[in-house]
C-alpha cells in the first residue's frame, strides 16, 4: 500500500471516530434533555398532586363540617365534589415510572385539568354552603315570618269556620318548618313554607267569602225568619256543612256552593221584604178594621194567627151583640169573613164596614158573597143557614 493510501485510510478513521464521538455526544445531550424534561414533568406533576391533595382535604373538611341538612339541600354540588375526590385519587395514584415524556406530558395535562376542576368545586361549594345557603335561609325565614303573622291574625276565623284541628295542623307544619331551618334542610323548609303559604291564602280567601255571605245572611235573618223558617234552618245547616268542605280544602266546591247559597239568600230576602210590605198593609187593614168595628159598637172577641209564613192569616173575631159574631180572616192577599148575620142584612153591614174603611182610613174594599161568581176575586167557601164567608182582596177598588 502506498503512503498516500495509508494517509487516506488514517484520515478516514479519524473522521469516523469524530463522527462517532459527535453521535455519542448528541445522544448524551438528547438523553440529558429528555431526563431534564422528564424531571420537569415529574416535578410539575408532583406540584399538581400537592395542590389536588390540598384541595381534596379542604373539600373533605368542608363537607365534614357541613350539616347533613345542607348536604341534602345542595345535593348536586356536594355529589359533584365527592365524585371528583373519588376519581382524582385514582388518577394521581397511577405510576409514572417508565413512562415516556409524551405520556408524562399527557398525564400532566389530565392532572392539571383535574386540579382546576377541584378548585372550582371547592370555590363553588364553599360559596353555596355559606353565602347561597345563608341567603336561602334568610328568604325562607322572611317568608315564614309573614306566614306566621298571617296565621296569627286569622287564627280565630280559622277556628270558627274550619275547626281547632285545622288550626293545629297549620301550627304543626309551621313548627316543622322551624325544625327544617334548624337542621339546615332548606329545600324541605322552602317547599313546606310555600305549601303552607298557598294553603293559608286559599283558606283565608274562602273564609272571607263565607264570612261576607254569612254576614249578609245574618243581617237579613230577622226578615227571613217570619216567612221562611224552614228555609232558614236549611241555610243554617248548609253553613255548618261548608266547614267540612273548607276543612277538606275543596276550595272549588266551596266557591260553587257559596255562589248558589248567596243567590238563594238574595232571592228569599227579596221575597221576604216584599212579604213584609204586604204584612204591613195587612196590619194597617187590621187596625183600620178594628177601629171601624169599634165605631159600629162591635166588641173584640179574639185575635190570633193561624198558619206560618206567607200562608199565615190573622183571625179577628168581633161580637155584634144583636146579630152574633163576625170572624175576619186576613191573609196577605185578601180578607175573608165568616158571618152569622142573617142573609138580608149581611151585605148592608159589610157595605157599611167598607164605606168606613174607605172614608176614614183610605182602605178600598168590596165585600161580596162567595156565590157571586162574576168577580174573579170572590170564592164561595160554604153557606150554612144563611151565613157564609164574604171575601175581599186588598185593593180590589184601589190601593192602600
Amino acid at each position: 500500500m502506498s503512503p498516500y493510501h495509508i494517509e487516506q485510510e488514517r484520515l478516514r478513521r479519524i473522521q469516523a471516530a469524530q463522527r462517532e464521538r459527535e453521535r455519542i455526544r448528541q445522544e448524551k445531550e438528547r438523553i440529558r434533555q429528555e431526563k431534564a424534561e422528564q424531571n420537569r414533568l415529574l416535578s410539575n406533576i408532583n406540584q399538581q398532586k400537592k395542590v389536588i391533595n390540598t384541595t381534596a382535604n379542604s373539600l373533605k373538611e368542608l363537607l365534614k363540617n357541613t350539616p347533613q341538612g345542607l348536604k341534602e339541600t345542595f345535593s348536586e354540588p356536594v355529589q359533584n365534589a365527592e365524585r371528583w375526590m373519588e376519581n382524582v385519587l385514582k388518577i394521581i395514584e397511577n405510576d409514572e415510572k417508565s413512562r415516556t415524556n409524551a405520556s408524562l406530558q399527557h398525564h400532566l395535562g389530565k392532572i392539571h385539568s383535574e386540579r382546576e376542576r377541584g378548585q372550582h368545586f371547592l370555590k363553588d361549594l364553599t360559596k353555596t354552603l355559606t353565602k347561597t345557603a345563608d341567603a336561602m335561609a334568610n328568604n325562607i325565614f322572611t317568608e315564614l315570618t309573614d306566614v306566621k303573622a298571617t296565621f296569627e291574625e286569622n287564627k280565630e276565623l280559622i277556628i270558627k269556620w274550619d275547626s281547632l284541628d285545622g288550626v293545629n295542623n297549620i301550627a304543626k307544619d309551621i313548627n316543622k318548618i322551624d325544625q327544617f331551618l334548624q337542621t339546615k334542610k332548606l329545600t324541605d323548609a322552602a317547599q313546606l313554607t310555600k305549601r303552607v303559604d298557598e294553603h293559608l291564602k286559599n283558606h283565608i280567601k274562602s273564609i272571607d267569602n263565607i264570612s261576607e255571605v254569612f254576614s249578609k245572611y245574618e243581617q237579613n235573618k230577622e226578615v227571613l225568619l217570619p216567612w221562611f223558617e224552614g228555609e232558614t234552618k236549611k241555610i243554617d245547616k248548609e253553613f255548618d256543612n261548608l266547614k267540612n268542605v273548607l276543612g277538606q280544602s275543596k276550595y272549588s266546591d266551596l266557591s260553587k256552593s257559596l255562589t248558589q247559597m248567596q243567590k238563594r239568600i238574595e232571592t228569599k230576602t227579596k221575597e221576604a221584604q216584599e212579604l213584609e210590605v204586604e204584612d204591613q198593609k195587612r196590619q194597617y187593614v187590621l187596625e183600620s178594621l178594628k177601629k171601624v168595628c169599634e165605631s159600629m159598637g162591635f166588641e173584640e172577641v179574639e185575635q190570633s194567627v193561624e198558619g206560618i209564613g206567607k200562608e199565615s192569616r190573622i183571625k179577628y173575631t168581633v161580637d155584634t151583640f144583636s146579630q152574633g159574631n163576625i170572624t175576619f180572616y186576613l191573609s196577605l192577599e185578601e180578607i175573608k169573613a165568616d158571618s152569622a148575620i142573617i142573609d138580608k142584612r149581611c151585605m148592608s153591614e159589610f157595605e157599611k164596614i167598607s164605606e168606613d174603611l174607605k172614608k176614614n182610613f183610605g182602605v178600598h174594599t168590596k165585600f161580596q158573597r162567595v156565590s157571586e161568581v162574576p168577580n174573579p176575586k170572590k170564592i164561595r167557601k160554604d153557606e150554612i143557614g144563611g151565613s157564609g164567608e164574604e171575601e175581599v182582596k186588598y185593593g180590589s177598588e184601589g190601593n192602600i
